[in-house]
């Protein structure tokens, strides 16, 4: 299973019209053992894209012409590229930013100045899960299961975990799944002890729910996923 979901040597398109952010992304992605392909605007990262068919984009959101926002949306609209990763970059954590990315239909964020740990981070996760078919709320998947990246980022969840957590949209938030615990169970996760099992209280329906957590890990031994699955508490 681990082997399937390894990432390395897929083929990630670079987008940006600035050429030091297209050198800088094309050293780490390489050095990471990714085949790059490069585009300077959104027309020719379109053309790119239905030629080569990358497994996945890093995408600029402030270009001249064609935004990063036009290019998304035009990506969701081919049915050959709408579970496409499509991880956009935005001028430091501006919510507007990200809450548009979302309408566009975008997999995932990193801000600028990008932390390459990070971003490494989110393009593995994120190439993980659409080979394994999931993105976003994962409608197939039975259970109360919530996807996180290393960092606790929710990137996936099934409907009834959307239910039991009061999100009906989980990328609307851009949650971490840390701020539905109690501060024992931050400081826990901060210590790196969090054990298997644990309880949260959820504020949007101030139910108490009992949790379990399971690491996913790749061939190399680097986190890759954590799986969260959820229960009403019982008493």
């Amino acid at each position: 299973m681990l082997d399937e979901v390894f990432t390395a040597g897929a083929t990630i398109l670079v987008v940006d019209d600035a050429p030091p952010n297209v050198k800088l992304l094309r050293l780490i992605l390489k050095d990471a053992g990714y085949r790059v392909l490069e585009a300077g605007s959104g027309p020719e990262a379109l053309e790119t894209l239905r030629r080569e068919k990358p497994d996945a984009m890093v995408l600029d959101v402030r270009m001249p012409g064609m935004t990063g926002y036009e290019v998304c949306r035009e990506i969701r609209h081919d049915p050959e590229f709408a579970a496409l990763p499509v991880i956009m970059v935005t001028a430091l954590s501006l919510a507007e930013e990200r809450i548009r990315g979302i309408e566009a239909g975008a997999t995932d964020f990193i801000s600028k100045p990008f932390n390459k740990k990070e971003l490494l981070a989110r393009i593995q996760s994120s190439l993980a899960l659409a080979k394994l078919g999931m993105n976003g709320i994962i409608h197939q998947l039975p259970g109360a299961v919530v996807i996180t990246d290393p960092a606790w980022r929710i990137i996936g969840m099934s409907p009834l975990a959307t239910i039991l957590l009061g999100i009906p949209e989980p990328g609307l938030m851009v949650l971490n799944f840390t701020e539905l615990l109690g501060q024992a169970e931050k400081d826990q996760v901060v210590r790196g002890d969090l054990p298997a099992e644990f309880s949260l209280r959820v504020p949007v329906t101030r139910s108490s729910l009992d949790a379990r957590q399971v690491e996913v890990f790749d061939p190399a031994g680097h986190p890759l996923l954590r799986l969260i699955t959820l229960r009403e508490a019982v008493g």
